[in-house]
């Protein structure tokens, strides 16, 4: 599947289950060597040639 955004270990697919209720099966990818999760169907959908979001740096001032 790839390569994880987190540690860059090994990703595969992987589905949740909901057994309350209605049935409804989400596919996820998951890291298998720290666990991060990625839903599958917001990957498809996301625009492409987005990157990844800017990560705000805070100071602090003294």
């Amino acid at each position: 599947m790839g390569m994880c955004e987190r540690c860059s270990g090994f990703m595969v697919r992987d589905s949740i289950y909901n057994v309350d209720g209605q049935f409804l099966e989400i596919e996820m990818g998951r890291c298998l060597n720290c666990g991060h999760v990625v839903d599958l169907t917001l990957l498809k959908t996301r625009p492409v040639g987005r990157g990844k979001v800017p990560v705000k740096k805070e100071e602090v001032l003294v």
